[in-house]
């Protein structure tokens, strides 16, 4: 009988070799990362602020006439989140009454309401779009990624010579970066792994269409080391040879976190640890969600064990709400342990059943005469 297991569950049994994970920024060590950090966010300017006030009083104003408004708000301020060239571009297709490909599913309702904008609505829009046009409104996000790839060192290496996979949940601010990295980095191989028509690689500021199949394998041979990701992309996509992860931006769903991580965190990952980044702007509801979650990221090797799967919206209002609803996940998720685990935790020994020496695959039939006996 085959029973699915976490990663977790087997290298607690000694089944697979431990792989730790340091997350970064560390709450009071400043020093370590030269003050590039306000608290656990990386600082904003001016133009950021205004244009997020404006997206927080645009949402609000939806809210007051539309019953999406929720939906809506998180979709604006998720995206103004992630980087300014992403906040910028929403605002613009708003202003169209269109979005991203990557909102397919949401198309219809939210283009009937942006059809019916009010002149304050359209107004909050265009104020986001200038804000974020100006010379000054210069994403600080970017050199920390800069920084850390190039200046920051771990194990005696930088991130760069580690290997190193940037996430985002949004194609315009994966885009963004791998155009700027590919400007700094004139002659190293910048790739893009993002949704079909959209992968490929930058070498000289000069961008190619490639197979996604043709990246993993440049991954695996260390031709490349720098690439690009948005979480539409990212199941089944294995880059063991990459060391090191920075969020861009953080979802409000900790299990996409979780399947970022588990990009690098895999079997054939050959350093002991592997680093993580994860990017907020300060003074923003990402910050003060990632402040409750980075209190849950202090377990080098269960590191999203006390994460709930998902984050409500509404959880989001109150920092205090946040905390006690994560604490009642916990208290819940302890309570109901996945019931194959209680049935089988001792059945395996690590020792003399050695699951990556199986030679023997049960016959679908067997496999249902045996699921149907009685426990």
């Amino acid at each position: 009988l085959t029973v699915l297991r976490k990663r977790k569950q087997l290298e607690d049994e000694g089944l697979l070799e431990k792989v730790g994970v340091n997350a970064h920024p560390l709450l009071n060590k400043g020093n370590l990362y030269q003050s590039r950090f306000m608290g656990l966010g990386i600082p904003t300017n001016t133009p950021f602020e205004v244009a997020y006030e404006k997206a927080e009083k645009f949402s609000k104003l939806l809210q007051s006439r539309t019953k999406a408004g929720g939906f809506m708000k998180s979709l604006m301020l998720q995206r103004l989140c992630s980087s300014f060239e992403s906040g910028r571009k929403t605002a613009e297709r708003m202003l169209r009454h269109t979005l991203s490909n990557e909102d397919e599913d949401s198309v219809d309702v939210v283009e009937h309401i942006l059809s019916e904008m009010t002149p304050d609505e359209v107004s909050c829009l265009r104020d986001i779009v200038t804000q974020l046009s100006r010379p000054e409104a210069v994403d600080l996000k970017l050199e920390t990624i800069k920084w850390f790839l190039t200046e920051f060192k771990t194990d005696g290496k930088t991130w760069l010579e580690h290997g190193c996979i940037i996430f985002s949940q949004y194609y315009d601010t994966a885009e963004w970066i791998a155009k700027e990295l590919a400007k700094i980095y004139k002659t190293e191989v910048v790739a893009v792994y993002a949704g079909m028509g959209k992968s490929g690689l930058y070498l000289n500021e000069e961008f190619s269409s490639v197979e996604r199949e043709v990246i993993k394998a440049s991954v695996r041979t260390r031709e490349i080391r720098l690439v690009v990701a948005t979480d539409a992309a990212c199941e089944g996509l294995n880059l063991q040879a990459l060391g090191t992860l920075i969020n861009v931006d953080l979802p409000w769903n900790p299990s996409r976190l979780e399947q970022r991580l588990g990009r690098i965190k895999r079997f054939g990952q050959s350093r002991k640890k592997v680093d993580m980044l994860n990017l907020v702007y300060s003074g923003t509801q990402d910050e003060k969600v990632y402040s409750v979650l980075s209190e849950r990221l202090k377990d080098t090797y269960d590191i999203f064990g006390s994460l709930p799967d998902t984050i409500e919206d509404d959880w989001i209002q109150d920092e205090e709400a946040l905390k006690e609803r994560m604490n009642e996940y916990i208290h819940e998720r302890k309570k109901a342990q996945n019931a194959f685990s209680v049935k089988y935790s001792s059945s395996i020994d690590a020792n003399s059943n050695l699951w990556e020496r199986c030679t023997t695959v049960l016959s679908r039939r067997d496999i249902v005469n045996r699921l149907s006996q009685p426990w």
